[in-house]
């Protein structure tokens, strides 16, 4: 029988290499996902939405959600298994960074493309505005 070999970064370079490409993926999808006002999972959707209704830098409201979720999480898993539990360096490191490099791969996306939502009341087509 042939079975396909499983690679898992188990060295320390790999492992490093593996969190720098998915971080930057998960940044790309996250900056996209809110550039479309798509509806998303409510982890980012809730900073998102929080970032619009208060006028708040995006990366700030992020970063805050994403620390205290970390927290209710250790607090939990300490409490509920009698110790912290999932929670690696790469979590840690994603929750105080991730917001800003969401921020940043955001304002690149916008130098070059603009978004416009077909809900909204003004619909943009060969460069003329038409209301309703």
């Amino acid at each position: 029988m042939n079975q396909k070999k499983i690679v898992l970064p188990l060295t320390i370079p790999l492992r490093i290499l593996y969190f720098v490409l998915s971080y930057l993926i998960i940044c790309v999808r996250i900056a996209l996902s809110n550039r479309c006002k798509l509806p998303i999972i409510p982890t980012d959707l809730f900073p998102r939405e929080v970032a619009d209704i208060t006028g708040k830098p995006y990366a700030r409201i992020k970063i805050g959600f994403d620390v205290i979720c970390l927290l209710v999480t250790a607090c939990m898993t300490c409490f509920f298994l009698g110790r912290i539990l999932g929670l690696g360096v790469g979590t840690i490191v994603a929750a105080f960074t991730m917001g800003k490099g969401i921020a940043i791969v955001g304002n690149r996306i916008d130098r070059k493309v603009s978004f416009v939502s077909v809900l909204q009341p003004e619909c943009v087509e060969a460069g003329e505005t038409k209301k309703d």
